[in-house]
């Protein structure tokens, strides 16, 4: 399960195994039961309670996967790192998108000549 955006409020349900919501309850059968749980976290700064809660969650189970847009791929604009970001959550699940940017070898070679840093 993925849960993409993970609001604080929703981490702290989940953390402390409120099932409150369909969200929460989802979430805790998914830890009871072992299986993937993939908080996608996306409020900063963090404070010491959301850490806390990110703690507990991972304690439990969770993969905690902060939305975090890339730079290295040189994204064109905001949809494209967007994009970046769900190809790298489907592929940490398995997942993996045709056409989505990885890290590789090559990788910033790639990124300098795409932006005319080195001659060939």
């Amino acid at each position: 399960m993925i849960v993409l955006p993970c609001t604080m409020g929703t981490l702290a349900g989940i953390a402390n195994g409120l099932a409150s919501s369909l969200i929460e309850r989802a979430a805790d059968v998914c830890l009871k039961e072992g299986r993937r749980l993939i908080l996608c976290v996306r409020e900063t700064p963090f404070n010491k309670i959301h850490l806390r809660n990110m703690q507990l969650a991972a304690d439990a189970g969770a993969t905690i996967f902060p939305v975090m847009p890339t730079l290295y791929n040189l994204p064109k604009d905001t949809t494209e790192m967007a994009r970046q970001f769900v190809d790298r959550v489907l592929a940490h699940v398995g997942l993996r998108q045709a056409g989505a940017y990885e890290w590789g070898s090559n990788a910033v070679l790639r990124c300098q000549l795409s932006v005319g840093r080195v001659d060939v």
